[in-house]
């Protein structure tokens, strides 16, 4: 259940900033997490607006990349932080021997 709430508190979070939405785009200033049942973890990674925890924690590829847009971060500057993650993949075509 945790997981969802996290994703719900991520996507609202990045909804209340956006000019298009209800309330003008002046929200995320005053964004109340704490109406999320988030766990200590999860709490500290939204605070610390920390990417990396963030994907440690599971919370969705797209959705990622949208809240570090929405936090400031370039995307090569998220790059660099999940890089450590990073898996490379070994497998081989057919044709290559």
């Amino acid at each position: 259940m945790s997981l969802y709430q996290l994703h719900r508190c991520v996507y609202d979070w990045v909804r209340a900033g956006e000019v298009n939405s209800a309330d003008g785009g002046a929200g995320r200033e005053d964004f109340d997490a704490s109406v999320y049942e988030l766990t200590d973890e999860e709490r500290r990674a939204f605070d610390d607006k920390d990417v990396a925890a963030f994907y440690q924690l599971g919370l969705h590829q797209v959705l990622l990349n949208r809240f570090a847009r929405a936090a400031g971060f370039a995307r090569d500057d998220y790059r660099k932080l999940l890089e450590p993650f990073a898996t490379t993949d070994g497998r081989k075509g057919r044709w290559q021997t």
